[in-house]
């Protein structure tokens, strides 16, 4: 019974109610990624702003001097050198949002692979833990066997039994982290944690194939993110120097109703009026707006520094945690199961006595949760290059 509860750790239950991919589909309605959605949106509409032509002011006027009737139509002209730094901006605008959008996505897949393995892993401890206490039982009736035929002492006996009680006391502990875990993925996928879903999956998937594509370093979200800043910033000082340059406003318009020229209709106006840079040059709003964009270029090399640091991390905790997780599996687990199987034949034909079949057990139980562990370990180091490199190894 214990073998076939040790097989858990390759071939997972039975289905029943949750996968990870029906996880991560689930997850979607979290509010993450409908906050991305809008957050990419309000770039868009910036953008469209940004690429907005102002609108001209209309201004109509009477006096009782003659003409006395005015109506004049002022239009701009100052944004037709901002205009196309000020739209590229905004379009490394909605770069960053995007970029940011598909960060949150990244991070809430991690948080939904750890949640799940984690769920996953805690049900298989269970059920080790489950099979140690069968298998206890089943050593403290053999010993009571042995103590009627006269074969072992009492104090032999009561060891045994004594084993098989911290067994029952430690499968409490075991199905409260279960019931705790599967809560914690309850809450991960968007649904009730008092009614968890029963996950389904093997806790080695793609242990055996781990496959290591190369991955650009300016395709990570983050660096994204940072590239589209320094653009952003880039451009917004290049459209603070061009905002410099002195551009009239365009006037154009009518006057009429004069008394003193009876026969004379309505008069055409037209002028400029032009800004004067005489108190103010816009030298601190440029300064400002270049020392903006040194720094925004300066983090980025940082970010990407750090962003080659993570993903190194991250490479080196996935091939380092799959070597454990399958030494675990395929060698520390069989090893300690044919210990605890002979310990066990040699106790049941009175070859040996309790304290040997004792340390098997236990060596097998411990054996047995720490490749639980490793293969989680395992699951998170892929969840977290995930969140880095995108989803796919």
């Amino acid at each position: 019974m214990f073998f076939l509860s040790a097989v858990l750790l390759l071939q997972g239950p039975a289905p029943d109610t949750l996968t990870l991919e029906e996880a991560l589909a689930r997850s979607t309605t979290r509010g993450q990624v409908a906050a991305g959605a809008a957050r990419v949106a309000a770039a868009r509409a910036a953008y469209r702003i940004a690429g907005t032509i102002p609108n001209p002011t209309v201004t109509y006027t009477h006096s009782e001097s003659p003409p006395r009737q005015h109506l004049l139509v002022d239009q701009p002209l100052d944004w037709l050198l901002r205009r196309g730094k000020e739209q590229a901006a905004a379009q490394y605008g909605v770069g960053l949002a995007i970029a940011d959008s598909a960060q949150a996505a990244a991070e809430l897949r991690r948080e939904v692979r750890v949640a799940f393995y984690t769920a996953r892993a805690a049900v298989v401890a269970e059920s080790l833990t489950t099979a140690q206490a069968g298998l206890a039982d089943s050593v403290a009736a053999i010993g009571a066997a042995r103590l009627r035929a006269g074969d072992i002492s009492l104090f032999e006996a009561e060891q045994g039994r004594a084993e098989a009680a911290r067994s029952r006391q430690g499968l409490s502990s075991a199905r409260q982290g279960a019931r705790l875990a599967s809560s914690d993925l309850a809450r991960a996928v968007g649904a009730d944690p008092l009614t968890p879903p029963v996950v389904v999956g093997a806790l080695d998937a793609g242990l055996d194939h781990l496959i290591r594509n190369p991955t650009r370093i300016d395709g990570l979200p983050l660096v994204r993110m940072a590239i589209a800043d320094s653009g952003a910033t880039a451009a917004l000082a290049r459209s603070a120097d061009l905002a410099r340059i002195p551009l009239p406003t365009l006037q154009t318009g009518a006057e009429w109703e004069d008394p003193t020229e009876p026969n004379s209709g309505a008069l055409a106006v037209i002028g400029v009026a032009v800004p004067i840079p005489l108190w103010d040059r816009s030298g601190g709003t440029v300064a400002q707006a270049r020392a903006r964009a040194a720094g925004a270029t300066a983090q980025l090399r940082e970010v990407r520094l750090d962003a080659a640091r993570r993903l190194a991390g991250a490479r080196i905790q996935l091939e380092e945690s799959g070597i454990r997780a399958r030494f675990a599996r395929d060698t520390l687990l069989p090893a300690a199961r044919a210990l605890r199987g002979r310990a066990l034949r040699a106790y049941q034909a009175g070859e040996t006595g309790l304290l040997p079949v004792l340390d098997a057990l236990r060596g097998e139980h411990d054996a047995a949760l720490a490749g639980v562990q490793d293969l989680l370990d395992f699951q998170t180091a892929v969840a977290e290059w995930e969140a880095l490199a995108g989803p796919g190894l």
